[in-house]
């Protein structure tokens, strides 16, 4: 009776043992058949790799198939934009009014009396902790029409400016709006520091592709070794209006003369 008692226990024991490792066969099975699903979606991923100097434009064209292929921004995307506008507007003024008195000869206010307003940019709207406050925009807009300020725009070869700088200062009245939505436009032209690395996935004709957009600030180039493998497309991005333009980290350096520099040690690093 014990023999029986023993030899039924272990029956059960091997029956148990036989269905876990059925089990396991199942689900070691499973994971084979995903991981041989997940290789043939690699390799049917084409990895762009997106490089070029600072503002160039590599930024831009990571939303523009964004916008193509994957629907363009949601409602949250818009407004997660909205402080990075308001911010380009800022950095543009600031910078206009800055360089007009550092320039050489100098470029005057055609309306002396905005001189206070000049200060209010300068010294206010330079805080850290900005809240854009309506003046702030009534400020903007009046500096904004200028003759003088308007001049000194002309000559913003002379010094690093962005390049949607009078895109939104001519939007003023539109962004200062307590309903503001930022438009396909307005996002496309909005410029933000790129550090780090940015991605973005979609299809084209059947095709997939995930592009990846590598900060430009000189720093961050070291690291763009580390994203040429199984890359087999590089975008390299010049703007061609940088032909007379200073670099914002050097201004004594061309933007395309940088630029020609940038691609040629890539070429000889790649």
């Amino acid at each position: 009776m014990p023999m029986a008692r023993c030899w039924g226990r272990y029956v059960q024991w091997y029956d148990g043992n036989k269905d876990l490792e059925k089990k396991q066969k199942r689900v070691n099975r499973k994971i084979e058949e995903q991981l041989k699903r997940d290789k043939k979606v690699y390799r049917k991923t084409n990895r762009l790799l997106l490089l070029g100097p600072e503002e160039s434009g590599k930024s831009t064209i990571l939303k523009q198939m964004k916008i193509l292929h994957n629907n363009s921004f949601d409602e949250q995307e818009r407004r997660q934009k909205i402080p990075d506008i308001k911010k380009n507007i800022r950095d543009a003024i600031v910078t206009i009014t800055g360089a007009m008195s550092t320039l050489t000869p100098p470029v005057p206010l055609a309306d002396h009396t905005l001189q206070a307003r000049v200060d209010y940019i300068q010294d206010v709207a330079t805080q850290p902790e900005f809240s854009y406050p309506p003046e702030f925009y009534e400020n903007t807009e009046l500096l904004w029409k200028d003759g003088g300020v308007q001049a000194c725009y002309e000559r913003s070869n002379e010094y690093h400016l962005i390049d949607c700088a009078q895109y939104f200062l001519d939007r003023v009245h539109v962004v200062k709006q307590p309903d503001y939505e930022p438009t396909d436009q307005d996002i496309l032209r909005c410029r933000v520091l790129t550090s780090g690395i940015f991605e973005t996935k979609f299809e084209a004709n059947g095709i997939k592709f995930h592009m990846f957009d590598v900060g430009d600030q000189r720093g961050e180039r070291r690291r763009w070794i580390e994203y040429f493998t199984d890359v087999p497309a590089i975008i390299f991005v010049v703007a061609c209006s940088s032909y007379d333009m200073v670099l914002g980290e050097d201004p004594s350096q061309n933007r395309l003369r940088e630029a020609l520099d940038l691609f040629e040690s890539i070429w000889n690093n790649s």
